[in-house]
This record gives structure tokens, sequence and C-alpha cells, in this order.
């Protein structure tokens, strides 16, 4: 029989152009091989080259519906197929050399106005469009014709004559032809003439709806309306335009009323005034998302099938598989007469939502076969498909010995059903209890499977059973009989070891022996799982050997195995107690403690142990607590201390003073009033605290028994008045009180120079001989002068006033004189009123002349004193100035001041000027400076040690107050002159 194996067939696939008569466009390389084998080729990248190219396959051969072509002596060669691709060209998608005006004509309708003048409206210009489709080779980029115009006929909206005050149209309506794109355009004139005949008679006027889709036919019927001439035409475009909006239409032009225009009836009765809206069809999107009433769901949405349908297998057929897949497009629909306009705006070609039915694999029947093992992935198509598959009944397989004779103790049985594929069958197993029977290999590419076929079957296996009680002389015992052993050893206490520990199990089990093959089968029908004569081995304690600690202190109870068991306990050596000094180092004299054995337990030591004492040292525990029974455990003896205190009543050799005593210092300097400068003002403390020392080593024990923390013996510094200093005044009034930290704290206390009052002349040039006074420093505030100074005294002159008001320290004052022949002139004039002042009412001061004099002029002042010392006085107003009659009080309140001398101690005893909001007044009948008194005194006590640091720095500041007395007293005359 010959081998069709080994006979040779070639093939080739080529790629052709129906389109070109047949032009092969590409060939695949001479394929070979074996008859009946796979061709190992695929068409798919070729196919896509092609397709790129734009061509379109209309026929695959070599690879129909997915079925795998082989080597044959019948075929030498496979045509795909070709044709050419064509693409539509539109206005939106020029290609191919193509031009817009290939594709589109524009035509225009021209209304011209004349007659009217300057009132003539301009030209009216109605543009239509008309768009056509080209279709072209894609393979060629050639034109192949063309899909014609969209619209063959389009019309121009029909336009009505504006109306014009005092001229009448000759055409009330023109316009409105249709047209085709071979002759688009068209022109019309309309021609005013005056109107000679004005009508007092109710007008007309006519508004019609003209669908420029249905050649300007009317929609509705026209609205005939009436009214007096140059009236309004009372009427609105808006209801009927809604009603139409939901009939499908769309505005194009409104002549009537668009942007809220207002019309009027015209005077003549030669034409009725005519009014055009202009609609048309609404194109909307109808698909899945939008449907519309009156479109059937079936022209935007379908469901393609394929079924696959079986048959033959009796009541085991497969039910049949179907496939569907939802197609869906979108349509352009005129919404006014609910016609589809193909190739619409909106309009799409039928989507799947799927691109191709999923492959399908054929079920296997047990029992039946196929010649089909899949229904291959296939492109979707809108039609529906269906695929037929019939199973076919295996045949049977007559079992024949050597001889060919008919084995008449095996039955004849069917051929087996693949369990993968359904196109595959295998020949049976057929065997008796102990003996097995083997199939001779046969072709299945020769036989039909649905046919009975003689099959030689030859003896191939003969089973027995062997175990303990049914031996074989062929089979060695070890297969069916076993002995494990359990030892435990015990090793690292010398010959401290205890003897080991044995225990032993017996294994047993049937096995299956092959005569024919002579083989054991360990998953034979005789086979058996091996079992043993007892369950587990037994739990074995171990001894406890006093210094030593085992690793395991059971061996526990295990399951028998088949396999030997060794188990190793391992004894170390217990571990110790080592006493050691503070520097870890060993106390010599002191031996280490072996940690006790747990009787109980031999893989444990006591858990705590007392830790022993040693004459001399402290132990810094009483007991260990052991973790790791083998580890030496070091502790700390410590010589027992001395602990000491030490401060700055009780020093000590190796502690330095300032860690524990600390002084600090507020430091006021006061700079800029040249040798007038006070001396600086020191107020001091100390921070102290206790340390304890152990006097063993002469370190100091942190958190110790006397230790404390820092205190200080004062918690903040006096608050400190600013000195006044005759001729300049200071930057801040005092130096506020200030908590005391553990730093120094400086301050500076800036003085300026005081501004001077300048004699000028009635020119305002100084006067040579005249002294310039520096401004008198107020001596109760020394950031101060006084607001009102004393004009100076000058030989052969008088001062125009007789003080001065100071606005700022620091900047000198220009005081006018007159010369006594100058104040005569100006008396004589009487441009001058003399009066001659004084202070307390008194006396007179004969060279002070106040120009011009002024009687209701007063004076006060208002001053806080010291009940605690003498009643010195400690603050003040500064002169007050004002009418006879004005309210003191509203130039000046005690509430500031007194809270200042709150905060720094004081409490008011006596108000003498606005108690509880009190009003003073200027008297008429007041000769001298009106003086009011606020007494306070002291209230917070001062610690002895304070009164000291305050007599210090008061004799310090003795010398400075005494050089001060002399300014002070200058002060004081001017504001009571009748001090001494």
């Amino acid at each position: 029989m010959d081998n069709l194996s080994e006979k040779v067939a070639s093939v080739a696939v080529k790629y052709t152009d129906l389109d070109n008569n047949l032009a092969e466009l590409s060939t695949s390389e001479n394929l070979t091989g074996n008859i009946g084998d796979k061709i190992n080729y695929s068409t798919a990248d070729e196919i896509k080259n092609l397709t790129n190219q734009g061509y379109v396959l209309v026929n695959d051969p070599f690879d129909s519906k997915g079925k795998e072509p082989v080597f044959s002596e019948d075929q030498d060669s496979y045509m795909v197929t070709f044709k050419h691709g064509r693409e539509q060209i539109t206005v939106d998608n020029l290609k191919y050399g193509c031009k817009l005006g290939d594709l589109q004509v524009k035509g225009t309708q021209t209304v011209h106005y004349v007659g009217a003048g300057s009132r003539t409206p301009r030209d009216e210009v109605s543009t239509i469009t008309f768009n056509r489709i080209l279709v072209y080779d894609r393979v060629t980029g050639k034109k192949i014709g063309s899909k014609g115009w969209e619209k063959v006929e389009q019309s121009f909206p029909v336009v009505a004559a504006p109306s014009i005050l005092g001229y009448v149209p000759d055409q009330v309506l023109v316009g409105g032809k249709t047209v085709t794109a071979d002759e688009p355009n068209r022109e019309y004139t309309i021609t005013y003439q005056v109107n000679e005949h004005i009508s007092n008679k109710d007008q007309k006027a006519e508004v019609k709806y003209l669908d420029i889709d249905s050649n300007n036919e009317e929609i509705v019927e026209s609205k005939i309306l009436t009214g007096a001439p140059n009236t309004k035409i009372d009427y609105s475009t808006i209801d009927q335009l809604k009603e139409l909006d939901a009939k499908g239409y769309e505005v194009v032009s409104n002549g009537f009323d668009a942007n809220g225009d207002i019309q009027f009836f015209d005077t003549s009765d030669e034409y009725v005034q005519t009014f055009i809206v202009t609609l048309r069809h609404k194109q909307v999107l109808v698909n899945e998302e939008n449907p519309l009433d009156g479109i059937d769901e079936s022209e935007y949405h379908k469901i393609s099938k394929r079924v696959v349908a079986y048959s033959g297998a009796e009541d085991q057929t497969p039910e049949e598989v179907v496939q569907q897949v939802n197609w869906s497009r979108d349509l352009t629909v005129d919404a006014a007469t609910k016609r589809i306009i193909s190739d619409g705006k909106y309009t799409t070609a039928w989507k799947p939502r799927q691109k191709t039915y999923s492959a399908i694999s054929v079920p296997v029947v047990s029992g039946y076969h196929t010649y089909i093992k899949e229904i291959p992935e296939e492109k979707v198509r809108l039609a529906n498909v269906t695929e037929k598959i019939r199973y076919i009944k295996n045949g049977y397989v007559i079992p024949v010995d050597e001889s060919g004779q008919k084995i008449d103790i095996l039955p004849k049985l069917r051929f087996v059903s693949d369990k993968n594929d359904p196109t595959l069958v295998s020949l049976p197993k057929n065997n008796l209890k102990d003996e097995e029977f083997e199939p001779e290999s046969i072709d299945f590419a020769k036989i039909d499977p649905a046919k009975d076929i003689e099959v030689k079957y030859v003896l191939k296996h003969k089973y027995v059973a062997v175990n303990k009680d049914i031996s074989h002389f062929d089979v060695n015992p070890g297969a069916y009989r076993r002995t494990a052993t359990a030892l435990v050893r015990y090793e690292g206490a010398g010959d401290k070891n205890p003897n080991d520990a044995i225990q032993t199990v017996q294994w047993n089990r049937d096995v299956t022996y092959d005569e024919v093959t002579k083989e054991i089968l360990e998953d034979g029908k005789y086979t058996t799982e091996w079992k043993a004569d007892k369950e587990y081995f037994e739990a074995v304690d171990t001894p406890v050997i006093s210094g030593f600690t085992a690793d395991i202190g059971v061996v526990a109870k295990h399951d028998v195995t088949q396999s030997d068991l060794f188990a190793t306990v391992t004894y170390k050596k217990n571990g110790a107690i080592i006493p050691v000094d503070e520097e870890g180092r060993e106390i010599s004299e002191a031996k280490p403690v072996p940690f006790l054995n747990d009787l109980t337990d031999p893989t444990r030591v006591l858990a705590t142990e007392e830790v022993p004492e040693i004459e001399g040292y402290r132990r810094t525990q009483e007991t260990v607590l052991i973790k790791d029974p083998v580890a030496d455990i070091k502790v700390k003896y410590i010589l027992k201390p001395r602990y000491v205190q030490v401060n700055s009543e009780h020093p000590y050799r190796t502690v330095k003073p300032h860690n524990y005593s600390i002084p600090v210092k507020e430091t006021i300097h006061y700079v800029g009033a040249s040798d007038k400068t006070p001396a600086d003002r020191i107020q001091g403390a100390r921070w102290n605290r206790s340390l304890t020392v152990n006097d063993n080593n002469g370190k100091v024990i942190k958190d110790g028994k006397y230790t404390t923390a820092w205190t200080v013996d004062k918690k903040e510094y006096s608050a400190v008045v600013t000195p006044v200093v005759d001729g300049y005044h200071a930057d801040q009034y005092q130096v506020k009180e200030h908590k005391v930290e553990r730093e120094n704290i400086d301050v500076v206390v800036k003085y300026h120079q005081n501004g001077q009052i300048i004699p000028v002349n009635s020119k305002g040039e100084k006067i040579n001989h005249a002294d310039h006074p520096v401004y008198i420093t107020d001596t109760t505030d020394a950031t101060k002068v006084l607001m009102e100074q004393p004009a100076p005294r000058i030989l052969d002159y008088m001062p125009k006033n007789s003080s001065v008001v100071v606005k700022d320290p620091s900047r000198d004052t220009k005081v006018i004189y007159y010369t006594f022949d100058e104040i005569k002139e100006l008396v004589s004039d009487k441009k001058l009123k003399t009066k001659i002042e004084s202070v307390d009412g008194k006396s007179t001061l004969p060279n002070v002349v106040s120009l011009p004099g002024d009687d209701n002029k007063r004076k006060a002042i208002v001053t806080f004193v010291d009940l605690s010392n003498n009643a010195v006085q400690i603050a003040s107003s500064n002169v007050l100035s004002g009418n006879v009659g004005d309210k003191i009080t509203d130039l000046y309140s005690t509430a500031k001041q007194i809270k200042e001398l709150e905060q720094a101690g004081y409490e008011v005893v006596y108000n003498g000027f606005d108690p509880k909001g009190a009003t003073k007044y200027f008297e008429k009948d007041q000769k001298t400076v009106a003086t009011f008194t606020v007494a306070v005194e002291k209230t917070k006590k001062v610690d002895a040690k304070e009164e000291n640091k305050a007599e210090i720095t008061s004799k310090k500041e003795a010398t400075q107050a005494d050089g001060q007395n002399e300014q002070d007293h200058k002060v004081l005359k001017h504001i009571f002159p009748w001090m001494k």
C-alpha cells in the first residue's frame, strides 16, 4: 500500500483585479509540501496591503470560513479576487484634484428698487447653493461618475415690496421662482412712484406664510389685516410661528416683525401692503436616542442573526445557537412631511455594535462525529445567516485475533468520540476483568468512522494480587512489606548523656503484578495504600541533667511514616549570675552563681533567682529574670554613695558657682544730654538652686535628693521714671516693669535738646543783644516741656505776647518784640490795646504786654501728689488755658494718668478735679492759676531687699536730684508766682 505522506504537491496563491481584466496584482511564492499536510501560508497580510491601496476583497477561497487548506493533487492554485474601491467626494472632502467649483454652484436672486429718491431701499440679494457628489476610483484616482445634484430644483424666497411713506410700488410681490443648477440666477426691478392719491379710508395689509421648500406654497391662509392709514398694524407672528414650529417648520426670514419691528398701514388704495414670512422644513436627527413619531423604528434599528442549527444526533442533538447583532444608523428626516432624506446632513450608514460574529465551537456528542470542528468568526452582515451542522453516528469496531478470526470473548464496540474535537474518533478499550487487550494502530485518514471495521486486538496485560499472605516468586517482599524506626539521640552533656530511645512500626500493602509485562503496577486494580500496625510513635520525655539545659523538653508524639525518623536533643551548660562594678568589670572577690535547673522541665532553669549580697557594695537589683538559661547575666553593683547638698551657702570644690547661682541685672542707659546725662540706673536680681553631689566621685546627681528648681529673689524689675534734665526732653516717660529672666536686660533712654525762644523785631530780624532762653522742661514728665513758655524780658522792648505756646519741644519759636516808640505809634493809631498782665493777678510785669489784650483769658493746672511720700508731686496736666466760662474738663481728663498710676501700684485717695465725671469751668473772678489736686498713695508692699536697693539707688541719684532742684524751682515759680 502506497504511503500518501511521501507524495509532494505544489500550489500558488494569486491576487487578481476583476476591474482590470483579471490583471495579476501579486502572487505568493511557489508553496510545496506533502499531500494532506496543512499549507503554512496566510493571505491576511497581502489582503491588508491591497486594501490599503484602495482595493476591495471580493473572494478569498484560500481561507474560506476559516477552513485550513491542505496540499492536494487536485488543486495547484487559489485565486483571491479584488475590485476597485470607490470614494464619494463632497464639498467637505476635496480630494483627487477635485475643486469646489466641480461640486458646487451658487445662484442669486437680485431685486432692484428704483424711484423713491433717497428713500429707495438697497438691492435685496438672496443666495441658494447646489451641491453634488462625484465618485472616484480609489485605485486609479480617476472620476467614475456623479450622483447628480443633491437638489435638482430650488426656490428663491418671494420678496414683498417694502412700504415707503408717500410712494406706491409697481409690483407688490416678485421672485420666488424655482431654478436649476444650469440656470441659477434671477433678477427683478420694483419701481416706486409718488402716491398722488392719498387715501383716508381704512387700509388693508396681508401677512403670508410661505414654504420655500414647496415652491413657496402658502402654509396657512394669509392674514388680512385692516386699519386706519398711518396707524400701527396690531398683529404679531409669534403664536402662528410657534404653531408652525411644532409642525416641523423653521423661519428663514420674517418680513413683518423680526427683531420687534413695528409696521404701519399705508395711505394708498392702489395696492395691498404685503409682508412675507418665509419658512422651510426643519431637518431633524432621528435615531434610537432621538425617535420621532411617524418614523418606524425599523428605519434606524435592526437586528441581524447568525443561526447555527444542529441535526442527526437524535435526542442528543444540541439546541441551535443564535447570535444577534444590533444595527443602528442616523436618519435625516423632514420634520414637516416626515419624509426620510437620503444622504441628509445627519444620515449615516448602518453600523453594527460589533464587527464580527464570534467563533462557535461545535459541541462534542458521545457516539457521533461531524466534519466541522468550529464555525469560524465571520464579519457581520445585515442579512440573517444560517449555518447547518449534521452529526453522524459512529460505526462499530469488531475485535479479531492475529489470524483475522473474530475474538468471541470480546464484544463489538462503537468508535469513541474525541472529548475535545467532534471531527475525531478513537478505538475503544476492550478488556476483561484481569486481562487487557490493545488494538493495533490504524490510519484514521483512510477510514470512514461511520462504517463498521475489523481491528486486531492483542493481549497486553494479565493482573494478579500479591501481599504478605499471597506471595509470588517474581515479586520482592520489599514491595509489600516495610519496617520503619524512630530514634531519639542525646548529646552535649558529656558522660552524663542518656541512652538513645528507639521505637519501630511495621507497614504492609497489596500490589498488582502484571504476569505479561513482569511489572508491579503502583496504580493497579489490586494495589492498596500502605497500612501501619500502629498509628503513631509515643512521645519521649527528655531527662533533666543538673547543670545543663536541653533544647527540647519532649520529643512529641508523631504519626508513623514509612521513612525512619531521627531526632537529636542537645544539652548546654547553664548560665550564671556575674557580679560587675559600675564600669562593667567583674568583681574579683565575688564568684559567679550558676542558674538552678527547673526539675520539672529540662529546657528551663528557675525563672527568677536572688542576687547575692556583696559586702561594701549595693546591688542594683535584688533578683534577676532569666530569659536565656545558657546566657550569663551581668548584675551591676555600686559602691554605696554619700550625697551632699550644694548651693550658695554650701559650695563644693568641683562644682562651679554658676551651676547653682546666677546674678542678673537690668541696666538703663541714659544718653544724649551731654554732661547732664544721668548715670545708668541698675537693678539686680539673683537666680539660685540646690544640687545633689555624690561625695564618692564628686559627680552631680540629676534629680537628686537635694536638687531643686531654679528660683529668683524677685519676679520683676520695678518701673523707673525717666529723670528730668533741664534743657532736654526724653523719648520715654518711664522704663516699664520687666519680668526677671536668666539673662541681663539693657534699655536705652535718649534725650533731645529743647528748642529756644528767638526774639525778633517787628521786621522779623533777630534782636542782637537778646537772650535765647531754652524751653523749660516739664518737671513731672521728662518727655515734655511746658506747653506755655514765658516770653523773656528785653531792655527797651515789649513782646507782642507774654507767653509762647510750644507745639514741638525740639523746634525754636520766634517771638515779635516792639520798641516803646512803635508801641506809642500803634496805640495812637488805635491799632494796639495795651494791657499790663500779671500771672497771679496781683503783681504786674511792667515790661510784658499782650497785643491785643484779652480780659477773658484764664489758666489752670491739675497736680498729682503722693501722700505716702510727704505729698510730693509725681505728675501734672501742664498749664491749661481758656476763656472765662470754658470747661476745663473738656481740655483734660485724669482718667489716663490715674490708670498709669494704678498700674504702678497707686490708689486714688482724693480727686479734686473730675470725680465721677464732675465738670470744672474757668471762673470770671479767678485771679490766679486755678490749681486742682489729685491725691494718691502706694498700695504694693516692698520687701526689705527692694527697700535696700531703692535706698542705694536714691543715694546714687541724690546728686542728680539736687541738680534738678533749681530747674524744678524755675518751673514751679512760673506756675505758682507767689513762690520765693
